[in-house]
């Protein structure tokens, strides 16, 4: 594994995280324009595909990482747990609304037959269920994205892993919220916050530390530093001071050469 190459990877996922982060806070404006007019629908609208491209083109980086890595899983399951979850959160957003759209025409508008009223809520409730499916695949992919960055922290410099981490756990939140499906708003706050932690990979520079699993080699001394403690007046095996002629050391006992 090349360092450099591990560290470049991670700088593209933070590049790419920091623009998601500037999209979707033009999309949340867009969405909260939309409830007044028609060009804040359709602001929201475009920046949800580019955001989707975007997610798109992290998939390379994480997997690059993820094999760089020993094929650590929490890298590698993140863009198919991901990508999937916001699909199906997408179908069930759908479904939702029509079916929302359905019970309020029978309810306010034209009563219909009981077998109408009946399909509107069967629409609703799929919805329903899929933004929960969608939400919590999104929060297993954000929760595995939070582990590697907690059990890998020697590998990042201390505040980008710190912020790394905090990033992906905010995501994490935003998807519980999710699954309120009323309150999204809030949720897509949370999640500009950790995009723009995430972001913080951005900064890289050098290589990765060693890894703390890795332990450290003792370094031998040259050979003229050998020679020249064999000629001090202390033990080379505890330190103690010695008499100059003696044999063996009165603290440990070691024989002196």
């Amino acid at each position: 594994m090349s360092n450099q190459n591990l560290y470049r990877e991670f700088k593209q996922f933070g590049d790419k995280m920091k623009t998601i982060a500037i999209l979707t806070l033009i999309g949340l404006i867009g969405s909260i324009l939309g409830y007044f007019t028609i060009i804040g629908t359709l602001i929201s609208i475009v920046m949800t595909i580019i955001i989707i491209i975007y997610f798109l083109l992290i998939i390379g980086p994480l997997k690059r990482a993820g094999r760089m890595l020993d094929y650590n899983q929490d890298l590698l399951g993140f863009p198919l747990k991901f990508i999937l979850g916001t699909i199906i959160r997408a179908i069930g957003l759908v479904f939702f609304q029509i079916g929302l759209a359905l019970i309020f025409i029978v309810l306010f508008i034209t009563i219909g037959p009981i077998e109408f009223f009946a399909v509107s809520l069967i629409i609703f409730f799929i919805g329903v269920g899929l933004i929960l499916i969608g939400s919590i695949l999104r929060y297993l992919a954000w929760g595995g994205l939070e582990n590697f960055f907690g059990s890998n922290a020697q590998l990042f410099p201390s505040g980008i892993a710190y912020e790394s981490k905090s990033g992906a756990n905010l995501c994490k939140i935003g998807c519980i919220i999710d699954m309120f499906i009323f309150i999204p708003f809030i949720g897509d706050i949370l999640r500009i916050f950790g995009y723009f932690k995430l972001a913080s990979l951005e900064n890289l520079t050098g290589a990765p530390a060693q890894s703390a699993s890795q332990s450290s080699q003792p370094v031998s001394a040259p050979a003229g530093t050998q020679s020249l403690t064999q000629s001090l007046n202390y033990c080379p095996n505890c330190g103690a001071d010695v008499s100059t002629g003696a044999r063996f050391c009165p603290s440990c006992g070691a024989e002196i050469d």
